[in-house]
């Protein structure tokens, strides 16, 4: 029999903490909502039903003719009679000593961000997801390649089973179920960001009870480990002072001068690109239009030395007022514009800091990681082995390639072993190269420059991969053992033994730290695929390559 009781409704709501400390809540509103703005949004005090002190604003629906309608009126008259509703309703509610803004509609656009306390959904499911209650996740990678990944979730799926890791991206949005613990009248799922939203009944009591329970658990409990990059990402506010002197050790790196004032003079660069917003797909796009006062100029390459080109050509030469100024907007083949325009903030990935303190922009968004993250990374980075000195790789110079270096550190030394492209078969018939160098000790030596994180990546997932066929791949195994011996048969008892030792060669300015001077991408990786070649009983080491 089928139930006609009527079901209690349910809405979705939208919340975001505010920061703390404010003394008026309507100055969460951006100027122009509040009761002075030219487009105020109407008070309206809770009735005797409401929890006490909240306060309702409510903006006048505003109608507007869609664009595709106000085009094919020509065509087909009467269509631009159509016209689209904007709402917007935002609940001010006093949870505890902390005040929450509940959005509905277009609420959240009415919102002053830097009266939010950013990422507090994201510190919450830091907390509260295990890693298979994630449904589905955006982020953007922190790396030169600024790689955007949108990922559906198998329901009970570990990320880790997909392949799925957190650290060192920007996590935009988590979607999944809370941990009912410490967190009551939560059904279905949650999507958390800078808000954490969920659906529940229209009681605001019962509303204003779990946004406590929820403050509670960021405040007193810590991230879980798969999560903990997530929750030490902090948000800066654009007024804090650090923020304006990154802005202006950015404004200096994209013009390509010289900065010699100010903290952030003092910090290195990491990781500077040009970044396309990660709603762009970039295959579709034939032209950048970049645009500063009256001026505008095209750029058909997407990278930064092209970015510096069409800079010069609208007329920027120096200042930090540029970052906002400059727009960017993509269009396609057909000349349709295939992005919004942004500022140019918006279009680039940047890291700076020192060992112990990053600071990263992405999507216009300033962040620091936090310091004990960092510290907690450099702990253990600084367990992998320096073995410069037991192998004595010599020095090379900035335009030698590769190739031409591993053959001449061999060339007369009867304990390094030339291996260079030479291909060894695997069980499925593909060819790799085991490493580029191998030592008597055991050590299996990858060699990459540093220029950025991404070479890295690939290094280091190199070393794992080989180490990892040597001990499962009895075919790759067998293989290698001979490629070596046909080359010195001295060496037959090393492959025979392989593999011990993964040695990531690494040719960096002395003015590095290796690793702790590396971008937090490249630094993540490393200990990552460290983690994974000592589970295979295999040991990691590092060795720097000097650059005259």
């Amino acid at each position: 029999m089928v139930s006609t009781e009527k079901q209690t409704a349910k809405l979705r709501f939208n919340c975001y903490l505010l920061r703390d400390g404010l003394k008026d809540v309507e100055t969460a509103l951006r100027s122009k909502y509040r009761s002075s703005g030219k487009s105020a949004l109407q008070k309206i005090d809770g009735s005797a039903g409401a929890p006490a002190g909240s306060i309702a604003y409510l903006g006048t629906p505003s109608e507007r003719t869609p664009k595709w309608a106000e085009e094919l009126d020509a065509l087909f008259p009467g269509v631009a009679q159509i016209t689209n509703k904007s709402n917007r309703l935002v609940i001010f509610l006093p949870v505890g000593t902390r005040w929450f803004a509940i959005c509905f509609g277009y609420g959240s656009g009415a919102l002053e961000w830097e009266a939010v306390e950013g990422n507090f959904g994201l510190r919450l499911a830091a907390r509260r997801f295990q890693p298979d209650d994630v449904t589905e996740l955006r982020s953007r990678r922190i790396d030169a390649s600024a790689r955007t990944q949108s990922v559906q979730v198998p329901v009970g799926t570990d990320l880790k089973d997909m392949g799925i890791e957190l650290e060192g991206e920007f996590v935009r949005k988590l979607s999944g179920r809370l941990e009912a613990q410490g967190v009551d009248d939560l059904s279905g799922a949650v999507v958390a960001g800078d808000s954490i939203a969920f659906k529940a009944g229209t009681d605001l009591h019962a509303v204003q009870t779990t946004l406590k329970q929820m403050v509670a658990t960021v405040t007193d409990s810590a991230a879980r480990e798969e999560f903990q990059f997530v929750d030490s990402l902090e948000p800066l506010r654009t007024s804090e002072k650090i923020s304006k002197d990154l802005d202006i050790r950015l404004a200096n790196e994209v013009l390509n001068q010289d900065l010699n004032d100010g903290v952030a003079s003092s910090f290195g660069t990491h990781v500077l690109e040009f970044a396309p917003p990660d709603d762009l797909r970039i295959d579709e796009v034939e032209d950048i239009i970049v645009s500063f006062g009256n001026k505008s100029a095209a750029m058909s390459e997407f990278t930064l030395s092209a970015l510096r080109l069409a800079l010069a050509e609208v007329g920027v030469r120096r200042g930090i007022s540029f970052l906002r100024g400059v727009r960017l907007i993509a269009r396609g083949a057909d000349g349709d514009e295939r992005s919004q325009l942004l500022p140019l903030r918006n279009w680039l990935i940047f890291e700076a800091g020192n060992a112990s303190i990053r600071y990263v922009l992405t999507l216009g968004r300033w962040f620091r990681l936090q310091e004990a993250y960092t510290g907690k990374l450099n702990a253990d980075l600084k367990q992998i082995a320096d073995v410069s000195g037991d192998i004595n790789l010599p020095d090379t110079i900035a335009k030698e390639h590769e190739g031409a270096y591993n053959a001449r550190a061999a060339n007369g030394r009867s304990d390094l072993l030339l291996m260079d492209t030479v291909p060894v078969k695997t069980d499925d018939g593909t060819r790799v190269e085991a490493c580029d160098l191998l030592h008597f000790k055991g050590h299996l030596i990858h060699v990459k420059r540093y220029n950025g994180s991404q070479t890295l990546s690939h290094l280091f997932s190199q070393g794992a991969v080989s180490a990892e066929l040597l001990n499962g791949d009895s075919v790759m195994k067998s293989d290698f053992i001979r490629q070596v011996a046909l080359r010195d048969q001295i060496f037959e008892a090393t492959a025979n033994s392989a593999p011990e030792i993964v040695t990531y060669a690494i040719a960096i300015k002395d003015s590095y730290d290796l690793p702790l001077d590396l971008p937090t991408f490249s630094k993540v990786n490393l200990r990552d695929f460290a983690k994974r070649l000592r589970r295979m009983k295999v040991r990691p080491t590092l060795a720097r390559i000097r650059v005259q």
